[in-house]
């Protein structure tokens, strides 16, 4: 545990290292540079619920106990993973994707009205997405301390 310290692990939302899983038609967001790190890449919860050909949604729309569950189960041998790096002396460091509704960690999306649109509009926010805040939790109900913060 010695040897770890001083070490860290990022945590980092899929699309941070495969921007091929976002939206399509929207921005990219910031790449992160995983050389030489230690990297635990999470899944997409948002294309494997809803698919590569999705929509774009809010954080309101997921705002739902069924997609809550699912973040859960998809997070937990995830979160077995992290636990044993921090029990091994690693820092934990969780960067989100700025104003997604699943995955950000400081900013989300909101808005979106409900029902057949013209337009689609919405608002970011100060605040986190749905998936990154069952992590949280997680981490937290588990005695992991972690930063979490946007890329």
């Amino acid at each position: 545990m010695e040897e770890n310290k001083g070490k860290e692990i990022l945590v980092i939302g899929h699309c941070l290292a495969n921007v091929s899983s976002r939206l399509k038609g929207i921005k990219a967001p910031p790449l992160v540079d995983t050389k030489g790190k230690n990297i635990v890449q999470l899944p997409c919860p948002e294309l494997i619920y809803l698919g590569a050909s999705r929509r774009e949604i809010t954080r309101d729309q997921l705002e739902n106990p069924n997609y809550r569950r699912f973040c859960r189960s998809l997070f937990e041998p995830f979160a077995d993973m992290i636990e044993q790096f921090y029990q091994e002396g690693y820092a934990i460091k969780v960067l989100g994707v700025p104003k997604s509704p699943s995955c950000g960690a400081q900013t989300t999306t909101v808005g979106g009205p409900a029902g057949r649109v013209e337009a689609f509009t919405h608002d970011n926010v100060v605040g986190t997405g749905i998936f990154y805040e069952e992590i949280a939790e997680e981490l937290t109900r588990r005695g992991v301390l972690f930063e979490m913060v946007d890329a």
